[in-house]
C-alpha cells in the first residue's frame, strides 16, 4: 500500500488526496475523493453536491475542498460554452475560499501544492480570458481576467507556493494590463481605470506600460479630476520623460478645454511660466492666436496687441525646436500682415504731412514684415529637403513657402530669384 501510494505522487496532482482518507468520514466523502483521483467529473460534482447539501457536513472545511477540484475538474469540458466553464471555475474558486475559511492552515491545498488554485489562475487567465478576447468578446475576457485577478491575488495573501517552490510577485503586471485593456475595448473606462490604477501605483517605467499613465491623464480629464491629472501627469513626466511633449499637450488641452477666447490667453501664458523650455506650448500658443486674428469675429475689432504677441510667442517656440510648421507659421503671418499694413496704408489719402508721413511708416513697417518673413520661408524650404516621406501637410507648406518667397522677391522686382523659386512651385506640383 505504501509503494502505491509512493508510485502515484509522482504521476499525478490529485494523488495527495488518498492521504488524507480518513474512516470517520461517511462513504461519500471517500466516493468524491475517488471520483476526482479518477478524473471523473460528472460523478465527482454530483457526490460533492450531495455530500455538502448535509448541513453538518457543509460545516467541514473537506468538502469544501473536494468541491473545488470536482467543478474545476467539470470546467474542462470542451463542450461548455466560455460563460458556463466560468461559471463552473468560479464556484470552484469559492469552494476553496470557503476551505480556507473553515480550516485557514488548508493542509489539503499545501500538500498538492495549491495546485488547484494555480490551476484555476491559468484557467481564467490563459484560457477563458485569452480565448474570449480572442473572439473580440471584450466583456466576458474582462470578467475572466479580472476573476484570475482574485485568484492571484488571494494566492498572494496567504503566502501559497505552488510546484518547485514558485511564488507570484504582489503585482502580475501582464494580467492586469490585459485586464485593464479587455475593460477599454468593452467600453468599461471606470473598470479599466480601477486596473491601470494599480499599474501606475507601481510606478512602472517599461516603455509597454507607457498607455497606462496616458489612459489615466485621458480618464481623469474627462472627469474634470484635476487632483488626480496633475498627479498622473506629474508622474508620467518623470517616468518617461520622451514623452514630454505629449505630457504637455494634455495639460494645456485640460487647462484650456472650454475656455473662450481671448480668455484662454490668460491661461497659456500661466503655462509658458510653468514649461519655459517647452515646443508644444508656445506652438499651440501661436496657431491659437493666429486663428483668433483671422476669424470671423475678429475681422472688424483691433487685432495690434495680438499681432504683437503672436511673433513674439512662436520665436520661442523656434528657439526651442526649429521645426518646419513653427517656421511656417511665422513666415505666413508675417507675409500676411504685410499685405494687411499695406492696404490700411493705401486707404490713407489725405494730403496733411501727417497723413504722409504715417502712410509712409506704414510702407516700412510692410516692407519690414516682408523682409522678416524671408528667412523663416527658407528655413521650410531647406529643412523639407531633409524629409525622407514628407507627409501632405509638409508638402503644402514646402510649396507655400516656394509662393510666399517669389510673391515677395517679386513685390522686390528681383526677377532672377522669383523666376528660382517659380521653378521650384512647378517642379513641386
Amino acid at each position: 500500500m505504501l509503494k502505491i501510494k509512493f508510485e502515484m505522487k509522482k504521476f499525478s496532482i490529485f494523488t495527495a488526496i488518498i492521504l488524507f482518507v480518513n474512516i470517520a468520514f461517511a462513504q461519500n466523502i471517500d466516493d468524491i475523493k475517488k471520483y476526482v483521483l479518477l478524473r471523473q467529473a460528472k460523478p465527482a460534482k454530483e457526490a460533492v453536491d450531495k455530500y455538502l447539501a448535509i448541513e453538518k457536513n457543509a460545516q467541514k472545511a473537506d468538502g469544501w475542498y473536494y468541491k473545488g477540484f470536482a467543478y474545476d475538474l467539470t470546467s474542462k469540458d470542451s463542450g461548455l460554452s466560455i460563460a458556463d466553464g466560468s461559471a463552473l471555475k468560479t464556484e470552484s474558486f469559492n469552494a476553496i475560499k470557503k476551505y480556507f475559511q473553515l480550516d485557514p492552515k488548508g493542509p489539503l491545498s499545501l500538500e498538492e501544492n495549491n495546485s488547484l488554485l494555480f490551476d484555476l489562475y491559468v484557467g481564467f487567465s490563459s484560457d477563458l480570458g485569452v480565448k474570449a478576447y480572442s473572439q473580440k468578446n471584450y466583456d466576458v475576457a474582462h470578467e475572466n481576467f479580472k476573476k484570475a485577478v482574485e485568484v492571484h491575488d488571494f494566492i498572494y495573501s496567504k503566502n501559497l507556493v505552488g510546484a518547485n517552490n514558485y511564488k507570484f510577485a504582489a503585482l502580475d503586471t501582464t494580467l492586469i494590463l490585459y485586464t485593464a485593456i479587455s475593460a477599454n475595448d468593452a467600453k468599461k473606462k471606470d473598470d479599466a481605470a480601477v486596473f491601470y490604477k494599480r499599474l501606475a501605483e507601481a510606478n512602472i517605467a517599461d516603455t509597454q506600460y507607457v498607455d497606462v499613465y496616458q489612459f489615466l491623464a485621458d480618464y481623469y480629464k474627462g472627469k474634470k479630476d484635476s487632483a488626480n491629472f496633475n498627479g498622473i501627469i506629474e508622474k508620467g513626466k518623470k517616468l518617461y520623460p520622451k514623452n514630454a511633449d505629449y505630457w504637455t499637450a494634455l495639460e494645456i488641452e485640460e487647462a484650456t478645454d472650454g475656455v473662450a477666447k481671448p480668455q484662454i490667453f490668460d491661461k497659456y501664458d500661466a503655462l509658458l511660466v510653468k514649461h519655459p523650455d517647452n515646443y508644444v506650448l508656445p506652438f499651440n500658443y501661436s496657431v491659437e492666436l493666429y486663428r483668433y486674428i483671422y476669424s470671423d469675429e475678429m475681422k472688424t475689432a483691433n487685432t495690434d496687441v495680438y499681432k504683437q504677441k503672436l511673433p513674439e510667442i512662436l520665436k520661442k517656440a523656434i528657439a526651442i525646436k526649429s521645426t518646419p510648421e513653427a517656421n511656417f507659421l511665422m513666415a505666413n503671418f508675417l507675409y500676411n500682415n504685410s499685405i494687411d499694413i499695406s492696404e490700411e496704408a493705401r486707404k490713407l489719402r489725405g494730403p496733411k504731412p501727417a497723413d504722409l508721413k504715417k502712410k509712409k511708416d506704414m510702407e516700412s513697417a510692410s516692407t519690414a514684415q516682408m523682409n522678416e518673413a524671408i528667412p523663416y520661408a527658407e528655413k521650410v524650404v531647406s529643412l523639407f529637403a531633409d524629409i525622407q516621406k514628407p507627409k501632405g501637410s509638409e508638402k503644402v507648406n514646402y510649396k507655400q513657402s516656394l509662393v510666399i518667397l517669389k510673391n515677395i522677391y517679386d513685390v522686390k522686382k528681383d526677377a532672377a530669384k522669383s523666376a528660382s523659386y517659380d521653378a521650384k512651385i512647378k517642379q513641386a506640383q
